[in-house]
């Protein structure tokens, strides 16, 4: 299965890419794939898959696309 992980915000700009892509062959949390993506989970407020708002430990059992939203930071 395909994960697509979109980048939001200044998240764009922190990460080498804004789009990645990975492939799995089984079942994966997100938790997982940020580490495979090497994307800290302190850079993370929260996680979208579809029109869904999931936390870390969400598991995804089919290709879909995973959009990261950056802690937005006030002063």
């Amino acid at each position: 299965m395909k994960i697509s992980i979109v980048l939001e915000g200044y998240l764009k700009y922190k990460y080498p890419s804004n789009i990645l892509e990975l492939n799995y062959s089984k079942p994966v949390t997100i938790y997982k794939i940020l580490e495979d993506a090497k994307i800290s989970s302190a850079d993370v407020f929260f996680i979208k898959v579809g029109d869904l708002i999931v936390k870390e430990d969400y598991l995804l059992t089919k290709s879909n696309e995973v959009k990261l939203f950056p802690i937005i930071g006030g002063g």
